[in-house]
């Protein structure tokens, strides 16, 4: 309970909401305790990138504008070489005094065809090799994010990250932290490896669900500033539920307000 308390006090200092005294007793308060000197130092961080993030205007293309660039991306991997068919090549080159030449060419490449070598394709070992070395990933994921030390933890989120296309498990797992696990730098984690997968329903179903699973009001920003960039209207509803809260940091509520404001 002290961590949640101080982590309101910190927001509430690094927003400038505190009088000069209780400023001053904050910073005092830093001196004498070097154990949240630490997690002020984090939390700044944080506070830090929260502040780079800019709102989106909220406008009805938001949604389809999101969807296009993921599109957009996953063609860039397709193989873009230019194709031609067979015959607008031969069109180019059908000449009277290359016939014989081209001839000679196509018996050449018969032979070939039916003496060449019995191997295996490439293509299908490098598949084999991809989805061998995404089990053995899948595997240290689960591992890491079940270990006790939070480093091991923050590390199975960041293993998680390097999945092409992480599957149904990786990513309950990947929720499993977000909801229930105790350090709040991991739980940060696993929503920004979560972000890469918001295509998925499942995915944006679960953010939403989370939100009022949140006590860090470093977490219940980044969660609202997320759904805005979705402009996820199904969060709607548990941001309001979170803002009955008697307890809620007065910045949070603005935020959260705000938020609901451009969701809508």
């Amino acid at each position: 309970m002290m961590d949640e308390k101080f982590e309101i006090w910190a927001m509430d200092y690094m927003s400038g909401n505190l009088s000069e005294s209780e400023a001053k007793e904050f910073e005092f308060f830093l001196e004498g305790h070097g154990e949240y000197r630490e997690k002020y130092d984090d939390l700044l961080k944080a506070w830090e990138l929260l502040q780079a993030i800019q709102t989106p205007e909220p406008s009805e293309s938001m949604d389809e504008a999101f969807f296009t660039m993921l599109s957009s991306e996953m063609e860039k991997k397709e193989d873009k070489a230019p194709k031609q068919s067979v015959i607008s090549m031969l069109s180019g080159i059908l000449r009277p005094q290359w016939a014989i030449g081209i001839f000679l060419l196509m018996i050449g490449l018969g032979v070939g065809y039916f003496f060449r070598p019995e191997v295996e394709p490439i293509p299908t070992q490098i598949m084999a090799a991809n989805n061998e070395t995404e089990e053995v990933r899948q595997k240290l994921v689960l591992t890491l994010l079940d270990q006790p030390s939070a480093n091991q933890r923050l590390q199975g989120v960041s293993e998680a990250n390097k999945f092409e296309n992480a599957d149904d498990i990786v990513i309950r797992a990947l929720l499993k932290t977000l909801n229930s696990d105790p350090n709040v730098n991991v739980r940060l984690a696993a929503i920004e490896s979560l972000t890469n997968y918001v295509d998925k329903p499942e995915v944006r179903q679960g953010l939403v669900q989370s939100i009022p699973n949140q006590e860090s009001p470093i977490l219940q920003i980044t969660l609202a500033n997320l759904m805005v960039a979705l402009q996820e209207k199904a969060s709607i509803e548990p941001f309001k539920q979170l803002l009955k809260q008697k307890q809620l940091d007065t910045t949070v509520k603005k935020r959260i307000e705000r938020s609901i404001e451009s969701i809508i």
